[in-house]
């Protein structure tokens, strides 16, 4: 899951380039050029680049469980089965694996061949002698999860991940533990502060990408204020967040 938040650094470092570019083009601009919108741009796609490192990380760790590489979550006190069994893939997206099963030892037979060459079936051998064979094939299937990876992005594609709420909703598909009393102790901040900041940064986000940014109580086109220092807090926040999620998980 190291890649979830490799990406996640190299797309907070483009937002921080970005500022810099504002301060850049402010300070040798006169007052007539309004240049705050590169601003929101860089509060837009930091919230963007939390965002994608949520689905990112949480498809990469459910892959990792599938793949036995990483703890199945246990289920929740009201719940017999946890978030990561409860999730939902089609049959159609399934339909290979079911043929493979059905025709197992055929399917066995067209691994061990291409893997080994055809000499080696034509020889006899003891159970115990082709086990690793048989293993290793079906090891190499287990880890071939393309099918699985599409259907986990397709599901997720459709949800966001920003608000405290769904981020902890999303990491429950790949942990089980109390996601913000974790990041609170990684922090060094209540759990409560950390959740309302980050909601507040969203909403901000929010206001930004679906509202024009528009201050409704101010003559047409007057927006909120937006600044250096603004924009500063809520990256720094929230690239402490990330790291401290992934500590966590």
């Amino acid at each position: 899951m190291q890649s979830a938040l490799d990406q996640f650094r190299i797309s907070i470092g483009r937002v921080r380039d970005l500022i810099s570019l504002h301060n850049s083009v402010k300070a040798q601009a006169t007052g007539a050029l309004d240049s705050s919108d590169m601003l929101r741009a860089a509060l837009v796609l930091a919230v963007s680049a939390l965002d994608y490192y949520v689905h990112e990380v949480v498809t990469l760790g459910m892959l990792e469980i599938h793949r036995g590489q990483r703890s199945e979550p246990r289920s929740s006190s009201n719940t017999t089965q946890s978030a990561f069994s409860r999730f939902q893939v089609s049959l159609g997206g399934a339909r290979q694996d079911r043929l493979t099963a059905i025709d197992i030892a055929n399917w066995l037979e067209n691994e061990i061949q291409q893997s080994q060459g055809h000499e080696f079936l034509q020889q006899s051998y003891t159970l115990s002698s082709l086990i690793p064979a048989i293993s290793n094939s079906v090891l190499g299937k287990l880890n071939s999860t393309s099918w699985l990876e599409n259907e986990i992005r397709e599901r997720l594609g459709y949800q966001s991940f920003q608000q405290a709420d769904k981020v902890a909703d999303a990491i429950r598909y790949i942990s089980d533990k109390k996601l913000w009393d974790e990041v609170s102790v990684k922090m060094t901040k209540p759990a409560k502060d950390i959740k309302q900041e980050l909601n507040s940064i969203v909403d901000r986000r929010n206001k930004i990408a679906h509202e024009a940014d528009i201050d409704p109580t101010f003559n047409i086109g007057d927006r909120w204020n937006i600044d250096e220092v603004i924009v500063g807090n809520a990256v720094n926040f929230i690239e402490t967040l990330v790291e401290s999620i992934h500590q966590v998980l």
